[in-house]
């Protein structure tokens, strides 16, 4: 896991596991270039590359099923963290209105 928001850093690490034989793809399974990875998880909001050995490449229905298992897993953690997140905005506006109220009834 690397830092999400150091664009060079995703493409430095990139570049080593290409050298390294290992190929890059976005949740759709779509093959990335060390230089378009970072753009392609930051647009499609996964933040999520794999990382696949070369040698061991065969995309068949099994990967495809396994890769959306994986897009639903992180999209479903997403919206949990987004609903929480909500859920304490909302609960902090209660308290000021409720404080806020008790002022004026005072």
């Amino acid at each position: 896991m690397i830092d999400s928001f150091d664009s060079f850093e995703v493409e430095r690490v990139a570049k080593k596991k290409i050298r390294e034989k290992i190929r890059l793809f976005d949740i759709e399974l779509r093959m990335l270039t060390s230089q378009k990875c970072y753009q392609a998880v930051m647009i499609d909001e996964t933040y999520t590359i794999l990382l696949i050995q070369e040698s061991e490449i065969y995309i068949n229905d099994e990967l495809q099923i396994s890769a959306m298992n994986i897009r639903i897993d992180i999209l479903s953690q997403q919206q949990h963290m987004l609903k929480r997140v909500v859920i304490n905005d909302i609960s902090q506006l209660h308290h000021v209105r409720k404080k806020h109220h008790e002022k004026v009834f005072i």
